[in-house]
């Protein structure tokens, strides 16, 4: 696994966590502050890159190009530079009154890019009330680069040959073939929907492309298989539970309603 692999790992294990939970449980800090930067530095910090890839523990939305431009990563205005997976994203807003060229109003972290459509990974939005600071989640959203609040971005100098994991990981991914990663897929080892686009995105491989050849499989499989046939393999566990299992149904092309109602009749 690479420095960046790791970087967007964790910050994906943060989805759902607060302001409490970046603030005072990973940082030990006294208050809980807007987070969206101290939500970014916490992830450095759990991966061990203050110091390699940041200056440290930030509070603003401008701090990691203001302090670690040219020394610790490239900051760069959007449309200057393709964006990549990895990378932080800035936002300004027009209510900001910059101070200068790295002025922000919101920070994030890009996971995916597909032409205009961002995949991002973003502390302290969506909050509400007179305390929107403490009840906001980290969550995954999407954005659009052509977004007027969408600014500028800041890329650290990933060592990208530099493995935190073992040679032999690396050399299986990319061994891998796009019918692999689609049965990989159907066998929901890459889980669905953004997240399946995300990771598989930041595995190095063309999401279309392993999507395409899924819906090819999952295609000649739905002219073979009836709902009675279907439902019988929900009850032996071979389409998993829940979300997971619509999810799954749906992607194949069958009915999910259907199905479900048959294996309800076949459990009474």
């Amino acid at each position: 696994m690479t420095d960046r692999e790791k970087f967007l790992n964790t910050a994906r294990s943060y989805i759902g966590k607060d302001g409490y939970y970046v603030c005072k449980t990973k940082l030990a800090l006294d208050a809980v502050y807007d987070w969206c930067a101290f939500a970014v530095s916490a992830i450095m910090k759990d991966c061990g890159f203050i110091g390699k890839y940041t200056s440290g523990v930030h509070s603003f939305a401008s701090d990691e190009g203001r302090y670690g431009d040219g020394k610790y990563g490239t900051w760069f205005l959007k449309y200057s530079q393709a964006v990549q997976p990895g990378d932080i994203i800035m936002f300004r807003y027009s209510s900001l009154n910059p101070i200068d060229k790295y002025s922000a109003s919101h920070v994030g972290i890009v996971e995916a890019v597909s032409g205009n459509t961002l995949t991002t990974l973003e502390g302290n939005v969506e909050g509400w009330g007179d305390n929107w600071a403490c009840n906001s989640t980290f969550k995954r959203k999407t954005r659009y680069l052509n977004d007027s609040s969408v600014y500028a971005f800041f890329r650290p100098k990933w060592k990208e040959n530099t493995s935190t994991g073992t040679t032999a990981n690396k050399t299986s991914i990319a061994k891998k073939t796009v019918d692999e990663l689609a049965k990989e897929v159907i066998a929901g080892k890459w889980s669905a929907g953004d997240e399946r686009k995300a990771k598989l995105t930041v595995a190095g491989y063309d999401y279309s492309v392993v999507q395409n050849r899924v819906n090819e499989l999952m295609s000649g499989s739905t002219q073979k298989k009836s709902v009675e046939t279907l439902a019988r393999e929900v009850i032996q566990g071979k389409w998993g539970n829940g979300e997971d299992r619509m999810n799954r149904l749906t992607a194949a092309g069958y009915n999910y309603s259907a199905v479900q109602s048959r294996v309800n009749e076949l459990m009474k």
